[in-house]
């Protein structure tokens, strides 16, 4: 097997969130009389964390960040899992590399209670380690949050991959030394992942099972 670690993104590799997160982010903006944005608009904020979300929904306008981010927290803490799903073939790939002794862990730049109040639910039983964003950690594409998780998981780096849907993620995998897998059905597209000169790129999750080996 030529990879024997995955280090999973969340939003727009495991999971699609995309539509709560542009319902809690038009929330907050309309509270503070705000435009407002549909759902393609967002898919290209998203992936460095919420805070920038925010900063470029507010194309960098800083005078109601703190309002916009207050009421955006408080609208998604308890509407998160609202529309977010799994995408077709998640559940059922993450349990065969389960079987195969794939180890695996979750890195994403959502808020750390986020990634484990979404995740627990759905991955728990197969993924042990959600690295979200925390106190003494760089975000990505800084390698600390990577590292982390593969010392949490006790691996090393030449048998790992890193998959993702954005340049985010690709830069990442690049600043971790690893081989990224880039995610087609993500929130950036296949024709996108391309023109990063993705080492691989997976049409499908299932399409990840014939990568690794």
């Amino acid at each position: 097997m030529k990879y024997n670690t995955l280090i999973f993104d969340l939003d727009g590799t495991l999971l699609n969130t995309i539509e709560d997160l542009t319902d809690s982010l038009n929330y907050a903006l309309e509270q503070n009389n705000l435009p407002t944005y549909t759902v393609d608009n967002v898919k290209f904020f998203v992936g460095s964390g919420i805070k920038v979300m925010i900063e470029r929904a507010l194309k960098n306008n800083m005078v109601k960040f703190e309002s916009v981010y207050n009421d955006f927290l408080a609208h998604y803490s308890k509407n998160n899992t609202n529309k977010t799903a799994l995408y077709p073939g998640v559940l059922e790939t993450i349990k065969k590399l389960k079987t195969m002794n794939v180890k695996m862990a979750i890195v994403s730049n959502k808020y750390q209670q986020g990634v484990i109040d979404i995740c627990k639910p759905l991955l728990g039983e197969y993924i042990d380690v959600m690295v979200g964003e925390q106190p003494g950690l760089s975000k990505k594409p800084n390698a600390d949050m990577v590292n982390y998780a593969l010392e949490k998981l006790q691996v090393d780096k030449e048998t790992a991959a890193y998959v993702g849907d954005s340049d985010i993620d690709y830069l990442t995998a690049k600043n971790s030394a690893l081989d990224f897998i880039g995610a087609a059905w993500g929130f950036r597209g296949r024709v996108f992942l391309e023109n990063l000169k993705s080492k691989y790129v997976a049409n499908s999750f299932e399409d990840i099972l014939d990568i690794i080996q």
